[in-house]
């Protein structure tokens, strides 16, 4: 299958103009512009939307008192390298479906879901960036058999072991409850939630996304080199291993029935 860079003809025209002139923008960490309304594959580089995803906090930022930061970058990262570990994905492209998953927050922030629902034009905007990164790394419906649901699940399920590391109560009590009451049997995915700081979440999911490429099988390897451009172009370059410890780590909280959540272990 032969990969064509990227397809502009499925783009609007305002795209192909430089980002200056296509309305408004933001400024990226390579000191580079990405048009909120008219983004395009050639806008996305790398370091971008691993800087960008390191310092965008979850939940709005409203973690425990002694939480830090827990970054976009270490989400993701987690669920991927979870997935590769329990054999849920075995293939370049479905790692980096995963891996991606959140990548337009690097430039439109995460927004707490209660709130994104209530803003239409924003979630227009997400998801249009969404679809323009994976384009960029030459992900499509034809090569990538992980499908959205099966990425929300995973994003669902590792929000119980998030939140029993770094939301407090009542709040992680009331939350446990939305998710399990839309899915009593859902459980937590049993990672370890470390709470990185951002440069450390940044080298972790370059590490994450370098170890997927060199190690895992292309379902399509025409876009091989497009992947190895992307890598290239990465200005701190980052070897890919896989972690030191991928835990696991039993709960006495994994089942609904449990209420009382006041020794949850916190891991930094």
């Amino acid at each position: 299958m032969k990969h064509y860079l990227f397809n502009d003809a499925k783009y609007d025209p305002v795209t192909l103009l430089p980002v200056t002139d296509r309305g408004a923008w933001v400024a990226t960490s390579l000191g580079g512009m990405w048009s909120i309304l008219h983004p395009h594959p050639r806008d996305v580089y790398v370091d971008d939307l691993a800087w960008g995803m390191a310092r965008t906090c979850r939940y709005g930022g409203q973690l425990k008192h002694n939480v830090e930061l827990y970054s976009v970058a270490e989400h993701a990262t987690a669920m991927t390298w979870w997935a590769i570990e329990s054999g849920r994905v075995t293939h370049v492209e479905d790692a980096l479906a995963i891996l991606l998953h959140d990548a337009s927050e690097a430039f439109y922030g995460d927004i707490p879901t209660p709130i994104k629902k209530l803003l239409p034009d924003y979630k227009i905007m997400e998801d249009r960036a969404q679809l323009v990164i994976t384009d960029a790394f030459g992900l499509t419906p034809k090569n990538t058999l992980i499908r959205k649901i099966e990425i929300k699940e995973i994003d669902v399920r590792i929000r119980i072991d998030e939140r029993l590391s770094i939301i407090e109560e009542p709040a992680l009590t009331a939350g446990l409850d939305v998710i399990w009451d839309n899915d009593p049997d859902l459980e937590r995915l049993g990672v370890d939630v470390t709470c990185l700081l951002p440069s450390q979440a940044r080298a972790a999911f370059m590490s994450c996304m370098t170890w997927v490429c060199e190690n895992m099988p292309y379902r399509d390897p025409a876009i091989e080199p497009l992947i190895e451009l992307h890598l290239s172009r990465v200005s701190e370059p980052v070897c890919g291993m896989l972690p030191k410890k991928l835990e696991v780590v039993d709960s006495p909280f994994a089942t609904r029935e449990d209420t009382c959540h006041d020794d949850a272990e916190i891991i930094l």
